[in-house]
């Protein structure tokens, strides 16, 4: 006969499904603003007392059913698990207001949320088998260790928390973690009273985190001695031209470990010297700010690192590519968000170019209306693109920008933002094809809106012409919604774009869907268009300027190598270069030979990176650098101020273009920048081609024309003439001329500290383009423009339009004409109108 459940049973098994049911829902609450739903401050502190008061219900319903009594309250471990994933999912919900800790690294999250899941099934231990409970007891030993590191972690909060248990009781939330550490360290003595191996199992699991712990340790010490060794390796070294940072970041290994030693008090929380409170991380690094229990455990037992803020900044830049993240802030941006991109494009077919407007609107999720964020930017542009327009809508009205020197621009910008907290915008050009936008101020009162148009040569590849859409990085834009509209001048053959783009009765192509970082469209390439751009007294025009190859027999090679080197590519190019001098760098010129060059080779691989000195090379007209990258290094801008950038500065001045062969297909922010200046002409390619060149003694031509400059990957060039006239090309040929006409001029100058000059100014004011000298700003009102000495320059194309060649008029020269034809209709029409 079937056997009938007891009362007492039925109402156990009762409450045990009723705390996993609010456990799930408690769940799905707490997850509602990982899920874009009540992201808001007010949101979150609201979601907070849902979960919160689930705890409470909870507690009622055992103590209700008397499956709790404050007498005995460990007497019912199995529903008082249930009660404590509660709590748990209850005490970070309140972190995200209160902030304790820290957000949690990944590991720590997956390492929580596991043990939950264990203490919940384990709550139905008495239905289990042995062998689950005993995978079960593991993971809830291994998880005890890290509710005992967090019961210490909060001992300093204890008093004040004692105190606040007579308010709302929220402070209950500092004794969940030696509460459940006390609950599962019973609930293991109960089990082993009848079963041994149950201990075993718990036990196994506790010694697991504490070993692995311990092997971190170990690895953490071998790492900050590394540290160490090779900072008094460079202190030995005499004559170092470099900075220290720049050498740790060539031989420190870029891993796991050696980032968190960097983002350490920059990213990582760690404990302060007392040990009375935990220190919160720096300002200086912009990167979410986490938690990671290695990294405090070794820092309390190990000590920080032996580095200061500025030097590990410059690490992290030049090992993790975190340029982004180190842009000077004066105001937080962390509850910062892009909500929508309009992104429009014009693409010349018959002028190998593009303009992009990009539209962006920014978000504040913050509750309180005094709550000012900074939003910064980091766009990246094809090779040879230039911004040629900013405009920030400021009481629903669109501002322009106006160009001027890059220090007035830093000057009236961090004086308003830092001090004043109004209205600016300004874009700053950047290394590396970059650029920088900030944007302040963004509230929670509305969305915050700005305009950034670029200029872009199209890229050749074989037959078809490429446009490569802009990206950025910044506030995040996983949910943003984009509108992309692609508008082609001319008409053309094979055109294929992304899915999603539909055709519209204005002849566009028009796509509305979520943000979309990578895509891009290609046409067949059609003739080039003959028609050129005329203003004052010059005219620029397209020319075809392929990849020239002329004759050079290189009479002594350098061989930059680094770890992306592999032997057998040493061993090849070797053998091509080695019937002439070869020469590598190792703190000065070693020549290589049959005896020496495997002992150099793996000395030289040992670095992460490399910055070959190339002002160092002697007859350089007759002098070929092979090399090859990762595709990281610090900038040029980096090193200025350094011994080895004040030599280069001098040297390259009176030294001829340097020819570079590339074994990879990019370069690194060191020799990119060096190509954009034209102080180096780079091939890219693999040994076999490498291989061709010499023996055909050829290489890419070095001096173009001082009144010709090339389109970037386009295979065509614009030629500055003196002439003048009517053209029917857009303006943005003179603005892409100007843009790469200014880096040639400026060379190996910019790391002069006075390679700024009124001729490069005016250029880049004639243009208004950003580049190395020159800014886009938009402020507030006109006296701002005139207390910063800003001024709009009447001899300008002014800001790049979607609506046509040239600029628009701006509002007050639109009154300026219309009073002008007001005037001259009213002398002309003055005898009619006395008659």
């Amino acid at each position: 006969m079937r056997q009938l459940i007891k009362p007492a049973a039925k109402t156990q098994l009762s409450m045990h499904y009723t705390g996993v049911g609010l456990i799930i829902l408690s769940f799905l609450i707490f997850m509602l603003p990982e899920w874009g739903v009540g992201a808001t401050e007010g949101g979150v502190f609201g979601i907070f007392w849902l979960n919160y008061s689930l705890v409470f219900l909870y507690f009622l319903l055992l103590i209700i059913s008397g499956h709790y009594s404050f007498k005995r309250p460990f007497q019912h471990l199995h529903t008082l698990y249930l009660l404590q994933v509660l709590a748990i999912i209850s005490c970070y919900s309140l972190n995200r207001q209160l902030n304790i800790f820290q957000d949690s690294v990944p590991w720590l999250e997956a390492y929580i949320s596991l043990f939950c899941v264990a203490l919940t099934a384990y709550s139905f231990q008495e239905r289990l088998p042995r062998l689950v409970n005993q995978l079960l007891l593991f993971v809830l030993g291994a998880g005890a260790i890290l509710w005992l590191y967090y019961s210490i972690y909060l001992l300093p909060l204890v008093a004040i928390s004692i105190l606040g248990l007579l308010v709302l009781g929220i402070s209950v939330h500092t004794f969940v973690p030696i509460w459940v550490v006390i609950s599962v360290g019973l609930g293991v003595m109960r089990a082993a009273a009848q079963e041994r191996q149950y201990l075993r199992s718990f036990l196994a699991g506790a010694a697991f985190p504490i070993l692995f712990a311990a092997f971190f340790l170990v690895q953490w010490h071998l790492r900050e001695r590394q540290v160490d060794f090779y900072s008094n390796d460079y202190v030995l070294q005499e004559n170092e031209s470099l900075p220290r940072w720049v050498k740790l970041s060539q031989q420190l290994p870029a891993d796991y470990l050696t980032e968190r030693l960097m983002k350490t008090e920059l990213v990582y929380q760690v404990p302060d010297e007392t040990f009375s409170m935990w220190e919160m991380p720096g300002d200086s690094f912009h990167e979410i700010k986490k938690h990671d229990p290695l990294v405090i455990l070794a820092v309390l037992l190990l000590g920080k690192p032996n580095l200061d803020r500025p030097e590990k900044v410059k690490i992290l830049e030049s090992m993790y590519d975190a340029r982004h993240q180190a842009e000077q802030r004066l105001w937080s941006g962390n509850n910062l968000s892009t909500t929508n991109v309009v992104s429009q494009v014009k693409i010349y077919p018959g002028y190998r170019l593009a303009y992009t407007e990009k539209i962006l609107s920014i978000h504040n999720s913050m509750p309180n209306s005094w709550s000012q964020q900074e939003a910064i930017y980091t766009f990246f542009l094809p090779e040879g693109s230039v911004v040629t327009s900013l405009s920030l809508w400021i009481n629903g009205r669109e501002e322009k920008g106006y160009l001027t020197t890059k220090g007035k621009a830093q000057t009236a910008y961090n004086t308003i933002v830092g001090v004043e907290a109004r209205d600016p915008s300004v874009v700053h050009w950047q290394e590396g094809n970059r650029v920088s936008v900030r944007v302040f101020p963004c509230t929670p009162e509305e969305n915050r809106q700005f305009k950034i148009g670029i200029t872009s040569p199209l890229l050749v590849q074989g037959e078809k012409l490429v446009y490569e859409n802009i990206y950025f990085t910044g506030p995040s834009a996983t949910a943003a919604s984009e509108t992309s509209v692609v508008y082609l001048e001319d008409q053309v053959q094979h055109l294929n774009l992304p899915r999603g783009y539909k055709l519209t009765p204005s002849n566009a192509y028009k796509r509305q869907s979520t943000y979309q970082q990578d895509w891009s469209l290609s046409f067949t390439a059609p003739k080039a268009a003959e028609g050129g751009f005329s203003y004052g007294d010059n005219s620029y025009s397209l020319v075809a300027l392929p990849q020239q190859l002329t004759p050079f027999a290189p009479q002594q090679a350098y061989l930059d190598i680094n770890a992306s080197w592999s032997a057998s590519e040493f061993n090849k190019v070797w053998e091509l270069v080695k019937n002439r001098p070869v020469y590598v760098w190792d703190g000065k010129m070693v020549q290589l030979t049959e005896q020496n060059r495997e002992q150099m080779f793996e000395l030289l691989q040992q670095q992460h990176f490399s910055l070959f000195p190339i002002h160092k090379i002697k007859d350089s007209d007759k002098a070929l650098v092979i090399s090859k990258s990762n595709g990281t290094s610090p900038n040029l801008s980096d090193l200025k101020g350094s011994p080895f950038a004040d030599d280069m500065a001098d040297a390259l001045q009176l030294s001829s273009t340097v020819r570079v062969y590339s074994l990879s297909q990019q370069l690194p922010p060191y020799l990119k920048s060096l190509k954009e200046l034209r102080v180096i002409a780079s091939m890219q390619g693999d040994e076999e081609q490498l291989e061709q060149l010499l023996l055909h003694q050829q290489f890419i031509k070095t001096a173009p024309d001082k009144d010709t400059v090339p389109l970037g990957l386009s295979g065509l060039g614009v030629v500055k003439t003196r002439a003048s006239g009517d053209g029917n090309a857009p303006d943005h040929l003179m603005r892409l001329f100007a843009y790469n006409h200014l880096l040639q001029r400026i060379g190996p100058r910019y790391l002069c500290k006075d390679f700024v000059e009124d001729e490069l100014l005016a250029e880049a004011s004639q243009a208004n383009i950003v580049s190395p000298v020159s800014s886009l700003i938009v402020l507030e009102t006109q006296e701002d423009y005139e207390r910063f000495d800003i001024q709009k320059s009447k001899d300008s194309l002014g800001n790049a339009s979607m609506n046509g060649s040239g600029a628009v008029p701006e509002p007050e020269e639109w009154a300026l004409i219309i009073l002008a034809v007001l005037i001259i209709g009213t002398i002309i029409l003055k005898p009619y109108i006395l008659r």
